[in-house]
C-alpha cells in the first residue's frame, strides 16, 4: 500500500473543514471576502468528496486568491495535486502551509510522504521525526518510521516504531499488518499471527495478511489450514497474483508427495488443480504430459 493509498484524506477532510470553519482561521481577510472564502471552503471540500478533483482544485485556488496564507485550502490543495500525480506541484502548497505555521504537522507528514514516493527515505524519516517532536502520540508518524526501517531491513526498530503507531492507533489494520510482517522476519512467529489476525479482524478484506497466515502455518507442515488461507484470499481477490503463486507451489508439492507415494492418479489430480488457477503453470503442465501418456 503506497502512502498515497493509505492517506486519502477524506476523513481530515472533513473533520479539518467544520474545525476550520468553527474556529474562524480567516484572520485579515474582509467580512464579505471570509463568507466567498467559506462557501469556497465548502463547494471545494464536496467536490473533493464527491471525487470532482478538477472542480476541487478550481474552488480552493479561488479561496486562496482571497486569502493567500489560508492553511486549510493550501493542504487540501496538496493533497489534491498528490492525487493528479502532480507531486512537485503538492510539495509547494504543503511547503507553503507549513511556512505559515511551522507545527502543521498535517503538511509535514505528506510532505514525508512525497518524499517516499520520490525514494527519498532518508529525507521522509527526518519529516516524521520532526513531527513525533511537535506531537510524541502521532501514530501517522511512528507508522512510517517503523515502514521506513522495515525497507532498510532492520525489524527490530521496525517493531519498535510499529508498535508505537499500535499503541497510538490499534483500529488501523496496516499498522498491525506491517507490525507483523517485521515479527515474521525476525522468526517471532506467535506474535506476528497475531497481528495478521488484529488486522483481518479490522479489514477483513486484508489478503495480504491472509497470504502471510497461510506461509506460517504452511512452513509449519499444516497444508490444509494454509490452503485454506489461500483461497480464501483469492475468493476476495481472484487477481491475488501471491495468492496465486502459494497455492499453485501447495498444489505441485502435493503432486509431487503423491507420485513419491505411488499415487499417480491423486499426482495428476493435483497438477489440475494447479492449472485451474494458474493456466501456464509450467511444473504442472509439464507432469500432466509426461504422467498423462
Amino acid at each position: 500500500m503506497s502512502g498515497l493509498d493509505r492517506y486519502s484524506g477524506f476523513t481530515v477532510l472533513v473533520v479539518a473543514t467544520f474545525a476550520y470553519l468553527l474556529v474562524g482561521c480567516l484572520q485579515g481577510v474582509s467580512a464579505v471576502s471570509a463568507a466567498d472564502v467559506n462557501s469556497l471552503i465548502f463547494q471545494g471540500s464536496d467536490s473533493h468528496y464527491r471525487g470532482k478533483i478538477e472542480k476541487a482544485v478550481q474552488q480552493f485556488e479561488r479561496a486562496l486568491q482571497l486569502d493567500p496564507n489560508n492553511e486549510f485550502a493550501l493542504n487540501q490543495l496538496g493533497l489534491l495535486y498528490a492525487k493528479k500525480g502532480h507531486y512537485q506541484s503538492a510539495a509547494v502548497k504543503f511547503s507553503q502551509a507549513l511556512r505559515i505555521d511551522r507545527k502543521n504537522t498535517f503538511a509535514m507528514l505528506w510532505l514525508g510522504i512525497l518524499a517516499l514516493q520520490q525514494g527519498d527515505t532518508n529525507k521522509a524519516f527526518d519529516w516524521f521525526s520532526a513531527i513525533i517532536d511537535i506531537d510524541p502520540a502521532n501514530a501517522d508518524a511512528y507508522y512510517f518510521i517503523g515502514t521506513i526501517y522495515n525497507f532498510r531491513h532492520n525489524p527490530a526498530k521496525a517493531i519498535e516504531y510499529l508498535k508505537k503507531a499500535r499503541d497510538a492507533d490499534s483500529g488501523e489494520s496496516e499498522t498491525h499488518y506491517r507490525l507483523g510482517k517485521a515479527f515474521h522476519d525476525l522468526d517471532m512467529v506467535a506474535n506476528a499471527l497475531l497481528e495478521y489476525k488484529k488486522a483481518i479482524v479490522i479489514k477483513p478484506t486484508h489478503t495480504r495478511a491472509m497470504n502471510e497466515i497461510g506461509w506460517i502455518f504452511f512452513n509449519r507442515g499444516d497444508f490444509q489450514t494454509a490452503v485454506k488461507w489461500w483461497r480464501k484470499s483469492l475468493a476476495l481477490n481472484p487477481r491475488n497474483t501471491d495468492a496465486i503463486f502459494n497455492l499453485a507451489k501447495a498444489y505441485n508439492d502435493a503432486a509431487l508427495a503423491a507420485l513419491n507415494r505411488g499415487s499417480k492418479k491423486e499426482a495428476l489430480g493435483w497438477w489440475q488443480k494447479t492449472l485451474k488457477i494458474n493456466p501456464s503453470n509450467k511444473a504442472a503442465k509439464y507432469y500432466l504430459k509426461k504422467y498423462s501418456l
